[in-house]
């Protein structure tokens, strides 16, 4: 005599971030985005605060997009993984930039900055510039694409990238427009998650099922 149970129970993975963590990181990544548009137009005062704060808005986006992987893209989709990816390593890489801007350019002079520019910090500059904007355009387009994120602004946060990436390329009221923009859009997408009742990450999704399914009972096989 032999026990089988049902295959079909499958272990699922539980969401990295959960979403009231992601929420309040994408609206603490936003409040810096526009403390950044403030400062660069002249609203406020830079300070050694600020300028320590500033990268910041990067690093909590890294929370904000892979918890809204978990809730808004297709976990099957190769797509989508290859756009968190690429996503990811743009944040993480302009988080970087951001480092050496606002925490070593502030120390030196322009003659100083053109020269470390002109070499490989300029190569690297650019290469994180170019991930950041192709990651956060294909993140946008997979969250258009499996359709559960709302849509402006998904659009929104992908047309701001732009200028931003652009940077060395753009006026200063561009680049102070597209921050406050993205940080409208990172605004929506964090209350989305929080406030939206009608769907909750398919991992825990899965887990509540089995906890609350019914029962599965073991069937007796006779030879």
């Amino acid at each position: 005599m032999s026990i089988m149970t049902n295959p079909s129970v499958e272990k699922e993975t539980p969401n990295l971030f959960p979403i009231r963590l992601t929420a309040v990181a994408g609206l603490a990544a936003a409040a810096i985005l526009f403390v950044n548009a403030a400062k660069r137009a002249g609203l406020i005062e830079i300070t050694a605060a600020t300028q320590l704060v500033a990268p910041l808005a990067q690093a909590l986006a890294l929370i904000l997009v892979v918890g809204l992987a978990a809730v808004a893209l297709r976990q099957s989709s190769k797509y989508s993984s290859v756009a968190l990816a690429l996503n990811v390593l743009g944040l993480a890489a302009a988080t970087g930039v951001e480092w050496v801007i606002n925490l070593v350019f502030v120390e030196l002079d322009r003659a100083q900055i053109g020269t470390l520019r002109s070499g490989p910090l300029g190569t690297a500059f650019l290469a994180a510039s170019m991930i950041f904007l192709l990651g956060s355009i294909l993140y946008c387009t997979a969250l258009l694409r499996d359709g559960k994120a709302p849509r402006i602004p998904a659009v929104a946060y992908a047309v701001a990238t732009i200028p931003i990436a652009l940077r060395n390329f753009d006026a200063e009221l561009m680049l102070d427009l597209a921050l406050v923009l993205l940080g409208a859009s990172v605004i929506w997408l964090a209350l989305w998650m929080h406030l939206s009742k009608g769907f909750q990450p398919e991992a825990y999704r899965g887990r509540a099922d089995v906890l609350t399914g019914p029962t599965v009972r073991p069937v007796v096989v006779t030879p």
